[in-house]
């Protein structure tokens, strides 16, 4: 708009005179604190450039203008201000189902719009970053007192932990009372199902309700906690959180089956009561803190724990928008993952937009995103502890053999002097004139490749009747593989052997370079002339030639001369012990085709064998006996321990976080170079705007996000940085979301009720100076889950009995300050793993590969699992639920219907639900009828008559005696309706379910 069309539009709205005279800078300021401000904080959250509610977006002038919403220096004609503005008694249309603007507000925008709507060039309205970090999760952890009730001998009695008195702080501030002590039997029931999920024997029980000992449940308690079986009930809560399963979910649902190792990871992490610190580390950048130790690999399970779209990565590839889409969703799943499991932070809400809650913004989110821009999920090796420990051995023994090799190599080098060194730049000069001039395809032989230069390698040639040769002549090869180029694959150490006989039993040795490393030939022909009576020809090579990172023997062509100077070697028979036969360019038979590359510049090649000649000549002279002696030794100790590492068991596979894996289809390795991230905007991939640099969130307004990384760091070191960022001792989300989800495990009720989100979206702590008590006490005390659980599980608190208190309801219906212990029924694991146990079927055996609860059909597209055609009466299954192979996209119904976690999604706290359908499966499912017939043949097998029988049915599924009516019904059913069908009953009773 031209500026006399403004000035008129301005006066012809009576607007005041200094707002004509506004220049455009200041117009623009007043736009961005003004109307943009509102848009940002108001508008924007339907109004975008993705989402575009209303088919408009306030975000950019070009999307607002060219909707016709705006007319310009006409706020009265603009649909815009109509919208927003009230009708009368009648609210505004905008903004939709949330607060209307205020009137100041409407004010801004109708004179934005009237003073001709003016939009700064290459402004985007962008949704407000709270800066609050005034909030109590991000505050530092103080150590508070405990409680002091010595003046009241009564509250001070039940004090028998610091929890005891934290807890009836708050009861007596709530006018509340704590229950009486629960029961011995309720005790050893609830104590040992929340220690190792598995139920008390009968004889246990017995045997702790009828100890006098007043310690004998602090016994109970360490009995527990020693047990192995402790490790695979607390590893079932952290693979909850964490979205461990066997297979990647997604449509095709592919196995993992090389996860279960970072599952028993887990399960031996807590067994062992490995410190938290470690733990987390382990399972963020192990490879990096700890390396060459199994766990260090086995950890990273955890980044790759969750789903991964394998059509996306592999069928599609990464420079396809699809591709693309598919690794900014995997590298989410791994902030996500990380942030939620060990800081309880929903940073993945700043994925699309500044975070509406918390004081993220989209940087701080794609900084951790760059964390992970190297890595991905796929199988990886990893060894045992002592098998490791002894490979770093051997391989620190052959490092210093290799530099004494090295220092005698030196001190013949010195004592070669100029002569020696002009030789060997002679040498080098001539070698890049001996460029091949014209390559046929057909290079030479070449043998299988080896990881170790001392393997021995030979080819044999048959030279079809026995003849008397005088010269033999070695033409290398030329391959550019590798750089490498002249001479390729040329051994390092040989001897040439002629014989009569095709096993070589008798032979004579017409050269020997066994002794030495001989210089690279180049395309120089190496010489033998020595006169043999023979048939057969071997070349051994003694040291292989380096590839890249992995040696060969290979040669482009023998010749063998009789005294007629006729070769009789062309188009002989060829045997070796291996070959990679990979036509037209490596095969035996290439070894006698008469094809060779010869050097453009044949003087060349004829002055560089003479030079060569002339070098390995003086390089015998200074070779003196004894020094070929200690080099013999050395290489000897090299080879022996090369030979062992060898053996060395190789490794095993892992599902885990890797930048170097076998590539399958599109899906390939990074090899540790990290991919550029970029800030998207609104998550769009095809938005990208300022490239990001690692980095994690802020916890106070002085944090710098980024990491203070020199520019050549190592991907690792990225996720190294990050480690120690959350273990770090000030870090206050990481101590107190761990104690909370331990504190949530024992009580079914977590101090802070949203226990994967202390943000601002999240619960309030109940107790948050127990809280804090508990996270400093564990960070400072070892970080021990088992100290923890010691200190709970004594507590009174913890002992509780579950009974009503009508006067306690009405203040506190929820019991979320704890004056009773909240009743819960048993996990879906629990279950199984009791109604195996009664039945005497339960199999302990621990760690290795998941079983099936169905049946396998593999299909090209994706497996099918087929639960009704599984056999629960299948052996392998008997083992303890956690060893299942837990399928994602097609979870086991028995268990679901029991609420077993959803593992496409983190779960810090199971539902749990009561309906007819899981009460219908306890008595119908085929795993159930068959554990039934199981338990009633234990029982036959046990005891003799049907009284005892069923007593004894009653002590494993409840762990008390039935009482004298119990008996009689019970005894009355199984009578007419057999024992099998009372385990049935005896499965589905309430008690055998619930813990009080």
């Amino acid at each position: 708009m031209r500026v006399v069309q403004f000035l008129s539009l301005v006066t012809a709205v009576c607007w005041p005179a200094q707002l004509a005279e506004l220049r455009a800078d200041e117009a623009a300021d007043a736009f961005v604190d003004g109307a943009a401000d509102i848009f940002a904080r108001r508008c924007l959250k339907c109004h975008n450039s993705i989402d575009h509610k209303g088919d408009f977006s306030l975000q950019t002038a070009e999307e607002l203008f060219d909707s016709g919403l705006v007319e310009p220096g006409d706020a009265a004609g603009s649909e815009l201000f109509e919208a927003i503005t009230p009708q009368g008694k009648q609210r505004a249309e905008m903004p939709k189902g949330a607060k209307p603007l205020e009137a100041d507000e409407i004010a801004v925008i109708r004179d934005w719009i009237n003073a001709g709507a003016k939009w700064p060039d290459g402004f985007s309205v962008e949704e407000p970053v709270v800066r609050d970090f005034n909030w109590w999760s991000f505050k530092p952890m103080h150590r508070v007192d405990v409680p002091n009730f010595e003046s009241s001998p009564e509250d001070a009695a039940w004090i028998r932990t610091p929890i005891d008195a934290f807890i009836l702080k708050k009861l007596k501030s709530k006018g509340l009372t704590p229950s009486r002590e629960a029961d011995r039997r309720t005790l050893i029931r609830r104590v040992t199902y929340d220690l190792i999920g598995l139920p008390p024997l009968p004889e246990e029980v017995e045997a702790f309700v009828a100890d006098p000992d007043s310690m004998a449940y602090e016994r109970l308690v360490e009995r527990l906690l020693a047990s192995k079986h402790y490790g695979e009930r607390w590893a079932r809560h952290w693979l909850d959180v964490v979205k461990y399963a066997d297979t990647c979910g997604y449509d095709k649902d592919k196995l993992r089956p090389n996860a279960w190792p970072y599952r028993d990871y887990v399960i031996r992490s807590f067994n062992d009561d490995k410190p938290y610190a470690r733990f987390v580390q382990e399972q963020i950048a192990g490879d990096a803190l700890f390396p060459g130790h199994p766990d260090g690999t086995l950890g990273l399970g955890f980044v790759a724990a969750g789903p991964w779209d394998f059509i996306g990565h592999v069928e599609v590839s990464e420079s396809k928008i699809d591709g693309r889409v598919a690794r900014h969703l995997d590298r989410d799943e791994m902030v996500t993952n990380t942030l939620n499991t060990f800081c309880s932070l929903t940073v993945q809400c700043a994925r699309c937009h500044n975070h509406k809650f918390d004081p993220f913004t989209q940087r701080h989110y794609y900084g951790l995103q760059a964390v992970f821009a190297a890595v991905d999920r796929a199988e990886r090796p990893y060894a045992n502890a002592k098998t490791e420990k002894r490979r770093g051995e051997l391989n620190g023994r052959l490092a210093d053999l290799r530099k004494q090799i090295g220092d005698l190599q030196a001190e013949i080098k010195t004592a070669g002097g100029d002569e020696l060194s002009g030789l060997e730049k002679q040498v080098d000069a001539l070698k890049s004139k001996t460029q091949p001039q014209g390559k046929r395809p057909e290079f030479g032989y070449h043998s299988k490749i080896e990881k170790s230069p001392d393997r021995a390698k030979w080819v044999q040639i048959d030279l079809g009747r026995e003849v008397e040769l005088r010269r033999v002549l070695l033409h290398p090869c030329h391959d550019e593989f590798g750089g490498i180029g002249s001479g390729f694959g040329f051994p390092v150490r040989f001897k040439v052997e002629a014989s009569g006989d095709p096993e070589f039993k008798d032979r004579v040795v017409l050269a020997d370079e066994t002794a030495a490393d001989l210089p690279n030939p180049a395309l120089a022909a190496y010489t033998v002339e020595k006169q043999a009576q023979a048939r057969y020809l071997r070349v051994t090579a003694t040291r292989l030639a380096e590839r890249k990172n992995d040696f060969i023997f290979a040669l482009a062509e023998v010749e063998v001369f009789d005294a007629a100077d006729k070769n009789l070697a062309l188009k002989s028979k060829v045997t070796s012990p291996d070959s990679i036969e990979g036509p037209p360019r490596w095969r035996r038979t290439n070894l006698v085709d008469g094809i060779w590359p010869q050097a453009v510049d044949a003087n060349a090649a004829l002055a560089l064998e003479q030079a060569s000649q002339k070098l390995k000549d003086l390089r015998d002279r200074i070779l003196t006996p004894q020094r070929r002696e200690r080099r013999q030794n050395l290489d000897a100790q090299v080879k022996s321990i090369t030979a062992e590492i060898g053996k060395l068991q190789s490794g095993q596979m892992v599902y885990a976080a890797a930048t170097t894996f076998k590539p399958q289809s599109n899906f390939k390795p990074t090899s540790g170079k990290p991919r550029m991230i970029k800030v998207l905007h609104r998550g769009n991939i095809l938005e990208p705007r300022d490239e990001v640099r690692p980095g994690r969130v802020p916890l106070a307004d002085a944090d710098s996000f980024e990491f203070d990384l020199p520019k050549d760091h190592g991907e690792s070191d990225r996720r190294a940085s990050l480690a120690r960022w959350i273990t770090n001792e000030d870090h206050p989300l990481t101590w107190r979301s761990i104690v909370n989800r331990i504190w949530l495990y024992h009580f079914s009720q977590a101090i802070v009720g949203s226990p994967n989100d202390f943000g601002r979206m999240g619960q309030l702590p109940t107790h948050p100076a127990l809280l804090d008590w508990l996270a400093i006490e564990f960070r400072d005390g070892g970080q021990s889950f088992k100290k923890m659980h010691r200190l709970i599980v004594t507590s009174s608190v913890y002992r509780q009995a579950s009974a009503y208190a009508a006067a306690n309801v009405k203040i506190d219906s929820g019991n979320q300050f704890l004056w009773r212990m909240n009743r819960r029924r048993l996990e879906a694991e629990e279950i199984r793993d009791s109604i195996l146990a009664a039945s005497g079927r339960l199999d302990r055996t621990m760690g290795g590969p998941g079983f099936y609860l169905f049946a396998l059909e593999k299909t090209a597209h994706s497996p099918h699992y087929e639960y009704h055609k599984f056999d629960p009466e299948d052996k392998r299954s008997h083992r303890r639920s956690v060893y299942r192979f837990i399928v994602r996209s097609q979870p086991d119904p028995f268990m679901t219907t029991l609420d077993c976690a959803d593992s496409s999604q983190s779960t810090p706290q199971r539902d749990e639900t009561l309906t007819s359908l899981q009460a219908l499966s306890l008595l119908n499912n085929h795993f159930n009828i068959a554990m039934a017939r199981h338990f009633a043949a234990r029982l036959e097998k046990e005891r003799e008559g049907l009284p005892q029988q069923v007593e004894r049915a009653v002590w494993l599924t409840v762990g008390r005696g039935p009482t004298a009516d119990e008996q009689m019904q019970f005894e009355a059913y199984a009578s007419k309706h057999g024992l099998p069908n009372l385990c049935r009953v005896l499965f589905n009773l309430s008690e055998f379910v619930f813990l009080d």
